[in-house]
């Protein structure tokens, strides 16, 4: 199994081919993360995977309005620790010539898994951290994702939410 994974390739975001390789089967056999594989059902090339969890963020980290706390807790507009999805990695095989996913395609089959996890034990809202790249934050936006801004600037890893959709 692992020299499967150990085939995928980005070069774009080698921590990317790093966490398929090396650490996803580890992580869901510790129960940290689970790994979704999305395979060519022709010759079981992964064309691209996502990995999911649970965490939790602390509005007190982020400049956002009680509004948006009420609505992502469901309940507290006060709430300090909210509970959410993690969209931890993702991303597409580039070592597949003319792969035909994109980011639609996968995060199509990212809230299929979410819907399945929501409807079992609950889950307003999606997280992912992405680097602070403008083109690469504009095409999360053209999905849905917002930013959470954070009370700190910096150079640091950029967290974006959206509401799951029914």
């Amino acid at each position: 199994m692992k020299s499967l994974l150990c085939c995928f390739s980005c070069p774009r975001n080698k921590d990317l081919q790093d966490f398929l390789c090396n650490s996803s089967i580890e992580f869901s056999k510790r129960n940290v993360s689970k790994t979704y594989l999305i395979i060519n059902e022709d010759n079981l090339d992964i064309l691209a995977y996502f990995s999911l969890a649970f965490t939790s963020i602390q509005s007190s980290d982020f400049e956002i309005s009680k509004t948006l706390v009420s609505s992502m807790d469901g309940f507290n507009k006060h709430a300090t620790e909210i509970k959410v999805h993690l969209i931890g990695q993702i991303g597409k095989n580039f070592a597949v010539e003319n792969n035909p996913i994109n980011l639609g395609l996968i995060l199509q089959e990212t809230f299929t898994i979410i819907k399945q996890i929501r409807a079992m034990a609950g889950g307003r809202f999606a997280i992912l951290e992405c680097n602070n790249n403008p083109s690469l934050i504009a095409l999360y936006k053209k999905y849905g994702f917002k930013i959470l801004p954070t009370k700190e600037d910096g150079d640091h890893l950029i967290t974006m939410c959206i509401k799951i959709p029914d």
